[in-house]
């Protein structure tokens, strides 16, 4: 989207948002056998509910808990099998929620009557079939209590992003040859979330509108320059509706970043020309890699899925690429070798058949958006899609989507295939009955979204990212995604870990300060707080109240990976801590409020003073003690052999999660299923307590 300050021809937007976490994801439509009462979007939190319903069923029904309830029902054991579902539905169910399950002509189990008053419930059903004559047998395994151990968590971030030309805010480069600021030196301030830092680079984009080469540049970081000739730059294409003005882009690494805050300036140099518009700085970008280290239930398997980088130009209709007058659809720029080719075929697609569709255009070549949410402008845009497999019978812990872009990228789009649907995680503006953004999205970039809510166990999801520039006056420009991965967390044990998102909102000024609620429950011992701030963040502020407390500050300064907010409490006013220390701390039940201030930088450092905060910034409630039974289930024609069968799926189940376990303590029986009727509907229904 242009964006005019002064006299300006074209503004791209370019923004990016980093930081990391954990976080996890179940939402959903239905298997074959599996059939919904499907209401209306109700927002964010009925989904919510509506996927915790569908995904608790679906591990209910993989581990065996509705078939073992099935027999020991029709044996009349109803004692049992309300244990069962009670004992599997706590280790599924977040604190404050409230649910009511129905099997069949069976009694309803509920854990308290919110459903008589609630205004919000959310309900979700499947048919289990009987199985064959004969036995299952049910192994179990009491665990009192899931150790913590260290995970590293290993990142790629946009840690500062520049999205608008700089000559939108100062005319010359050439007379005014400091970004940060015009005259003399003057630094811009960032954050690296870690001090373990594997390595940083950086993306300069320029445009010379004379027809010649580009600027050059000294990139000084931490007081440590970075030299960069003119004639490193790599020619990426003549600008399109132009024949003059000439477009670069430089990638080149840093040594200098260290964790916490850090600061920048860059000189332009090696300027021929010295018209007032001659040169321009039309993106910018630094990224970094670097390791975290958080304390997580023993037992939980963390798998990162990288995308394709991509990155290039393209137009409707042909034109000339350089100036030699080469004529083509846009241009594909090769992230690894720096090196570009001719697109040289016509790639459009109209946005309704884009959104929520399945579509050939997410292959990471450049192509063209038409009528942008109806809105009748265009976008040059690229596209990245990743497979998602995630084991049946698995708890998702947590998941999120980190994007990197750079470029003139003006919005983004990151949708999210559950295997049966495409459903929407973020959107720069305001789409779906969701509101992102107080204003038009410009500028509204992020680098971390959390999916948790729309992935699905047994099946393979895939995320799709899509990024583009916004083009109300035809001036197509290169735009690209690099480093890009989706990240989940899963396990198949009964661990609890709640996570309390934020939403992602991009607000009209440049602070902006969203408050959360979040609901501890009895034995957390763990409560962390993952931070997701739009990239132009210069600090941020944490605090937290209960019902009848004043605001407690927590934390301000530099944007953070993570903070254990529990440590930091039990340390200081103890709001939600009852006591230990910051090692090993206890937390009070109870619902709270935390609130994140995000203060964002100046509209000459970042390209605009809009304060964001993405769904990457969470509350994560863990609960390592959680009395409760790891089961597993097998059938037999004998019951000897159904139970033996089940107690070696037992095994073999907690030693791939990393226990040594006392055999002793395995426990068996075999129910006969003979009696269990052809088919049993199965409902499950939740509201917020």
């Amino acid at each position: 989207m242009i964006r005019d300050f002064g006299d300006d021809e074209g503004g791209f937007i370019f923004t990016t948002d980093a930081v990391l976490a954990l976080v996890v994801v179940f939402i959903f439509t239905a298997s074959i056998v599996t059939y919904f009462a499907l209401p209306n979007y109700m927002g964010a939190d009925h989904q919510h509910l509506e996927a915790l319903a569908a995904d608790a069923l679906d591990v209910m029904r993989q581990d065996g808990t509705l078939y073992s309830a099935a027999a020991m029902y029709s044996r009349n054991n109803t004692a049992g099998a309300e244990n069962v579902i009670r004992s599997e539905l706590r280790s599924l169910l977040p604190p404050g929620v409230g649910y009511e399950f129905k099997m069949g002509p069976y009694p309803t189990l509920r854990n308290d009557s919110g459903i008589l008053v609630s205004r919000d419930t959310a309900s979700r059903a499947i048919v289990i079939s009987g199985p064959e004559e004969g036995w299952l047998g049910r192994a179990w395994y009491k665990m009192e209590e899931v150790t913590l151990e260290d995970q590293q968590i290993n990142s790629t971030t946009t840690v500062w992003n520049f999205h608008n030309w700089l000559t939108n805010f100062w005319n010359s480069l050439y007379l005014r040859p400091y970004w940060g600021y015009q005259t003399a030196p003057q630094n811009i301030t960032f954050s690296v979330p870690s001090s373990n830092i594997q390595w940083g680079k950086f993306l300069l984009g320029s445009c010379n509108r004379r027809n010649k080469a580009s600027y050059g540049a000294n990139m000084v970081i931490n007081n440590v320059p970075h030299i960069v000739r003119n004639d490193s730059f790599t020619f990426l294409n003549v600008r399109p509706g132009t024949t003059t003005e000439l477009m670069y882009n430089y990638q080149g690494n840093i040594t200098s970043l260290v964790g916490g805050s850090n600061r920048f300036y860059v000189q332009f140099t090696n300027m021929t020309t010295t018209g007032t518009r001659d040169y321009d700085l039309p993106w910018f970008s630094i990224i970094a890699n670097y390791t975290n280290t958080i304390k997580v239930p023993r037992g939980i398997i963390t798998r990162t899925y990288p995308f394709n980088d991509a990155a290039g130009l393209a137009v409707p209709e042909l034109t000339g690429l350089d100036k030699n007058g080469t004529m083509g659809y846009g241009r594909i720029y090769d992230l690894n070798t720096g090196t570009v080719t001719n697109l040289n075929t016509r790639r459009v697609i109209a946005w309704n058949s884009m959104v929520r569709q399945n579509h050939s255009y997410s292959d990471g070549l450049p192509f063209v958006i038409t009528n942008v949410n109806g809105g009748g402008d265009d976008g040059c845009a690229v596209s990245v899609t990743r497979d998602i497999p995630i084991p049946a019978g698995s708890r998702i812990l947590d998941a999120y989507t980190v994007v990197n872009p750079y470029g003139g990228v003006d919005n983004a789009l990151v949708e999210v295939w559950n295997g049966t649907a495409w459903n929407v995680a973020f959107c720069s503006f305001n789409y779906g009955g969701v509101t992102y953004s107080a204003g038009d999205g410009y500028g509204n970039v992020p680098g971390i979204i959390y999916i948790r809510d729309y992935l699905r166990a047994g099946r393979t999801n895939k995320v799709r990212v899509t990024i583009w520039d916004n083009v109300p006056g035809q001036d197509y420009d290169l735009v690209g995604l690099v480093d890009c991965y989706s990240t989940v967390s899963y396990t198949s044990l009964p661990i609890q870990w709640n996570n309390y998102p934020f939403a992602s909102y991009q607000n009209s000024t440049n602070v902006s300060a969203p408050v959360r609620q979040f609901t501890i429950g009895s034995d957390a011992k763990k409560v962390l707080l993952f931070v997701g701030a739009g990239l132009d963040t210069k600090t941020i502020k944490v605090e937290v109240k209960n019902s009848t407390s004043a605001w407690t500050q927590l934390y301000t300064g530099p944007v953070p990976f993570s903070l254990d907010i529990g440590a930091i409490d039990v340390a200081g006013s103890r709001i939600f801590t009852t006591g230990g220390n910051p090692g090993n701390y206890s937390a009070r039940p109870g619902t709270y409020n935390i609130r994140v201030t995000i203060n964002s930088g100046q509209g000459w450092e970042s390209g605009d003073s809009n304060a964001e905060i993405y769904s990457g910034t969470r509350v994560a409630v863990i609960y390592p003690k959680f009395l409760a039974n790891m089961w597993a289930t097998e059938y037999a024609n004998d019951a000897y052999t159904a139970q033996a069968l089940a107690r070696q799926e037992l095994i073999e189940m907690l030693q791939a999660s990393g226990y040594n376990i006392d055999p002793s303590l395995i426990r068996t029986e075999a129910l006969y299923t003979g009696d269990i009727p052809n088919s049993l509907p199965v409902r499950l229904t939740l509201w917020r307590s």
